[in-house]
C-alpha cells in the first residue's frame, strides 16, 4: 500500500474527489456508491480524512443485493509540492482513531459488519480526549 498522488492543486480538491460520488454498471446491475460523511483531522500539511460511504446494488431501479456500508481513513499529506493520499477502511485496523463517533453508529456492526477491535481504540481514543480536557478544565479552575 503506497501513496497516490494525483494531479490536484490543493487540499480541498483532492477531499472533493475522493469523496465524490459514483456510479457503474455491472453485468446488469448498476452499483452506486455515495459518501454519506466526511470530515478532514489534521493539520496544514496532513491529516486524516475520514468518510462514511455506502453502496446500492440495483437493477431496473430495484435492490438486488443488500446495501453495504463502511468507513474510510485516508491519510492525506503535502509532499514534494504535491498533495497525495494513502486509502484504508476499517477492516484494515488503520492506526488512527480520530474517527466521529456518530460515523460508528452510521455504520452499525450488526448490519453492516467492521472491525470490533477498531473500534473499541477509536471509542477509547475518545474518552482519552474527554478526561484530558477535564483535567486541563479542572486544573484552569484551581490557578
Amino acid at each position: 500500500m503506497g501513496w497516490t498522488y494525483p494531479y490536484v492543486s490543493s487540499r480541498k480538491q483532492l477531499i472533493q474527489q475522493r469523496v465524490e460520488s459514483w456510479e457503474r454498471e455491472n453485468n446488469g446491475i448498476t452499483i452506486t456508491t455515495t459518501c454519506l460523511a466526511h470530515c478532514f483531522r489534521g493539520g496544514r500539511f496532513s491529516g486524516v480524512l475520514w468518510a462514511v460511504w455506502k453502496r446500492k446494488f440495483t437493477s431496473d431501479g430495484k435492490p438486488v443485493e443488500p446495501d453495504q456500508r463502511w468507513i474510510s481513513c485516508d491519510l492525506i499529506r503535502y509532499h514534494s509540492g504535491e498533495w497525495g493520499y494513502k486509502d484504508m477502511e476499517e477492516s484494515m485496523l488503520p492506526y488512527y482513531y480520530s474517527c466521529p463517533q456518530k460515523y460508528l453508529d452510521l455504520v452499525p456492526l450488526e448490519q453492516y459488519g467492521g472491525n470490533v477491535e477498531w473500534r473499541e481504540l477509536v471509542r477509547q481514543h475518545h474518552e482519552n480526549q474527554r478526561e484530558k480536557r477535564r483535567r486541563k478544565r479542572s486544573q484552569m479552575s484551581h490557578v
